[in-house]
């Protein structure tokens, strides 16, 4: 009977538990993307339990959940952090990305994926849409479910997965730089690249599906580029200011 009690206090306590850690997760998301929680910074549990008075499992519970979508990364023994990629580190995981995403392209061709592209077809209506009205979240929201759809049709889960894997941090950190204004991406350029892997996929063109997300990934490494660029000549621009 004790049993049983314990069980039913633990899962009401779940129950109870998890609205307030969403709640704190998005409290703790909205802090990352306007920059009061810095990439790179660390988080601490206890020290954020006590800034905005709840309990530290719920606190943990949310830094799961941040975690699970790529904004934190937990480092064994060190703690966990809000996420932070470099230029080569955004490369590194574009080299992968880019020989798995052809695999996935490629994979997908040999399916029968007629009437299967719809969704690809929405999404990049989408993504044309925000990029129009310069929404830049609303863009990066888009463009990663439009690969996770080709990712899906490749057939092949295990590929899924990994391409998943790799990608969910680097898309979260370009969400927290373009919230910021950090990122300078040709916006038009992309979704005409998005437009001919769509084409490729639907036999109306021979151009290589590595050829097309080869010029993509040149498209978003120079956008991080030239907004890195812009940011430094911000800062150079502040240091001046408070010299006179």
């Amino acid at each position: 009977m004790a049993t049983l009690v314990s069980d039913v206090e633990r899962v009401l306590g779940r129950v109870k538990a998890e609205p307030l850690a969403r709640r704190v997760a998005e409290r703790l998301r909205h802090a990352i993307y306007i920059g009061k929680l810095q990439p790179g910074e660390q988080l601490v549990e206890l020290r954020i339990a006590r800034q905005i008075g709840v309990g530290q499992s719920s606190v943990r519970e949310a830094l799961k959940e941040l975690e699970h979508l790529g904004l934190v990364v937990k480092f064994p023994n060190r703690g966990t952090f809000v996420v932070k990629l470099s230029d080569e580190e955004s490369r590194q995981i574009y080299l992968v990305r880019s020989e798995l995403e052809g695999l996935a392209v490629r994979l997908a061709l040999q399916q029968n994926i007629q009437g299967a592209t719809g969704h690809l077809q929405q999404l990049l209506h989408r993504m044309l849409q925000t990029a129009r009205n310069r929404d830049f979240q609303s863009f990066i929201d888009a463009d990663l479910e439009f690969h996770q759809a080709i990712w899906r049709l490749s057939g092949n889960p295990y590929l899924e997965q990994a391409l998943l894997h790799i990608s969910i941090r680097q898309f979260a950190y370009y969400r927290i730089q373009a919230m910021q204004g950090h990122t300078h991406w040709d916006m038009d350029r992309l979704v005409e690249k998005h437009g001919e892997i769509l084409d490729r996929l639907e036999g109306r063109t021979r151009k290589s599906s590595g050829k097309i997300i080869d010029e993509l990934r040149a498209i978003v490494l120079r956008g991080l580029s030239d907004g890195h660029e812009h940011v430094e000549s911000g800062t150079e621009k502040r240091t001046r200011k408070m010299k006179k």
